[in-house]
């Protein structure tokens, strides 16, 4: 008996201007990749959607962060805790802190993480 020949599943996605303006954008930037990259591209998203846990039964992703908004806000908390210490600060040096590899490593990962890519 021979090898069934599985067929291959076709679907159709709107994508509606003003709603989905980031994924016309993102699909537009792929138009100019060789043969099949343009749905290559698509499956790879796709699978990293399933990946993160986004999807029906599944619990939402978490929301996305936005760097610029959390540094106003650090920078704020900073500014105002300093303010409460104005001229209580003395400028005596105090010895250097002991150094732990597992911490540095970790912040290390941490700032790698939170580096804002150049846009354009």
């Amino acid at each position: 008996m021979g090898r069934k020949r599985r067929q291959a599943v076709k679907f159709t996605l709107r994508l509606h201007p003003g709603q989905d303006d980031d994924l016309i954008r993102w699909l537009g930037s792929l138009d100019g990749l060789h043969f099949g990259a343009k749905t290559q591209a698509v499956k790879e998203a796709l699978r990293r959607g399933i990946e993160s846990g986004d999807g029906p039964g599944r619990p939402a992703p978490a929301p996305a962060v936005d760097l610029p908004e959390i540094r106003a806000v650090v920078e704020a908390a900073v500014e105002q805790a300093l303010a409460r210490f104005e001229g209580r600060v003395s400028a005596t040096p105090s010895a250097p802190p002991e150094v732990d590899e597992e911490v540095e490593a970790l912040l290390d990962g941490l700032g790698a993480n939170l580096v804002l890519a150049d846009e354009g």
